[in-house]
């Protein structure tokens, strides 16, 4: 079957990974939500998962699947979910090729004596080296928190995801986003000349992302 690109689907995204063949795109790049137990970033989203880790776990698995080349996943540690961040992370270790450090400049301050959370992981997962672009890459990277976008708090921040789709994915591959929320990976691929294609379970969100991409100058390649 053909896969069609430079589209963002509302949609459950395991609906969409049944449908996708394995090796049927080049990259998966996403942040999942972080299952805080609570809805102070989703409007339009219960931001609360029984089992975190195995969900987590069938993102990655799907992901590795329908990947040629690799797979980007951010997932940020927190009061509510540390335990089973830490075992998802020790669960990719043996598909985990690297892992990125999003540093953020600006992060809310914890309250009290309790410790700031002021970064987040990217973890690369796949079969072979990464490899940049360009040279010198660090796998480190600092930017301001990321904005709210009408009701959703969460907002991929643009800089990261500019960060890897420029170093590591080429003009005309193609990018699958199970977790489209506003766009943003969206944005970007259409920005600089790659394929994508997303997944959005909000219909709100999903809105939001089509009237931003209605915004971009396709970069032609």
């Amino acid at each position: 079957m053909t896969l069609t690109t430079d589209i963002c689907h509302r949609e459950d995204c395991f609906d969409r990974f049944n449908q996708l063949g394995d090796n049927s795109v080049d990259y998966v790049f996403t942040s999942p939500p972080y299952n805080r137990k609570r809805n102070d970033k989703y409007a339009h989203y219960d931001d609360c998962i029984e089992d975190y880790l195995l969900f987590l776990q069938k993102i990655a698995s799907e992901s590795l699947r329908v990947a040629r080349k690799h797979v980007f996943i951010n997932v940020m540690k927190n009061y509510y979910n540390a335990p089973e961040v830490y075992r998802f992370l020790g669960a990719m270790a043996e598909h985990m090729v690297e892992l990125f450090v999003w540093e953020k400049s600006n992060p809310l301050p914890a309250s009290g004596f309790s410790i700031t959370n002021a970064y987040e992981f990217i973890l690369v997962l796949g079969q072979t080296p990464l490899k940049s672009n360009r040279t010198y890459t660090k796998n480190h990277l600092t930017t301001s928190v990321g904005t709210s976008f009408e009701g959703h708090n969460a907002v991929m921040k643009t800089e990261v995801a500019e960060f890897f789709i420029r170093h590591f994915t080429r003009e005309g591959e193609v990018v699958y986003d199970p977790f489209m929320g506003v766009g943003t990976t969206a944005v970007v691929c259409k920005s600089m000349g790659r394929r994508f294609v997303g997944s959005e379970i909000s219909e709100e969100y999903h809105k939001l992302s089509l009237g931003r991409l209605n915004h971009v100058q396709t970069k032609l390649f």
